[in-house]
């Protein structure tokens, strides 16, 4: 048995799908703005780098596009690894590789604490933010290196907040768009407005056609 939405097919595990997961699924809510920018924004020969893959239905959506090259895959919480490969297999996706690693700028951290929360889509690298089940150690890997060898045209990126983070020191050479969830309740005003600095520091522009409230896409202006 499993569930759709959009068409991807996702195993009806009770552990990973929630009440509000499965509502949100079968309601056709789930990740509903990202889905349809990147079903918009895919070009052909594409390179999609996903950071925060959760269920592996946006990373499903590109790879199963004749458009797209290649998908890099990037997830935190340990739980979601072999569902995230299941929803591939069970829908027939080839080119998508998953890495549960956490991508980082700052060389210093071999490894980050992981909150787990119920929900999948609560937990994060914040202690801060909410009760925790339980707590896993990810080893990381830099952001950097990775733009660099799998050489990425779009980044599709849903860290809960970690965005500043990751985005404040990222070389993103190669790269034409980044399609981001910002989480402004972590971040600040003045997180949102340090975020927006750095994208426009390395010539991206907030693109008004492909956002959507919470959901912006930051087109580079020279590529």
């Amino acid at each position: 048995m499993h569930l759709e939405c959009r068409g991807v097919k996702f195993p009806d595990d009770k552990n990973i799908i929630t009440p509000r997961v499965r509502e949100s699924i079968t309601a056709g809510r789930y990740e509903s703005k990202e889905a349809t920018q990147v079903e918009k924004l895919l070009k052909e020969g594409d390179r999609v780098l996903e950071i925060g893959s959760g269920l592996g239905f946006i990373s499903t959506i590109a790879a199963r596009d004749p458009r797209t090259e290649d998908v890099l895959c990037y997830e935190a919480d340990p739980r979601l690894i072999s569902f995230i490969k299941s929803v591939h297999e069970l829908n027939g996706i080839k080119k998508a590789t998953v890495r549960n690693v956490a991508l980082t700028t700052d060389l210093s951290q071999k490894e980050l604490t992981f909150y787990v929360r119920k929900d999948f889509w609560g937990s994060s690298f914040s202690k801060a933010a909410g009760e925790y089940e339980s707590t896993a150690i990810i080893p990381t890997q830099s952001f950097n290196e990775v733009v660099q060898q799998f050489r990425p045209t779009f980044i599709v990126c849903d860290i809960e907040g970690a965005e500043l983070d990751l985005f404040f020191n990222a070389s993103l050479f190669g790269v034409t768009r980044v399609l981001m969830e910002i989480h402004s309740r972590v971040l600040g005003r003045a997180g949102v407005k340090r975020l927006f600095d750095a994208m426009s520091a390395r010539d991206f522009h907030y693109d008004e056609f492909h956002s959507h409230g919470s959901v912006v896409l930051f087109s580079h202006v020279k590529r």
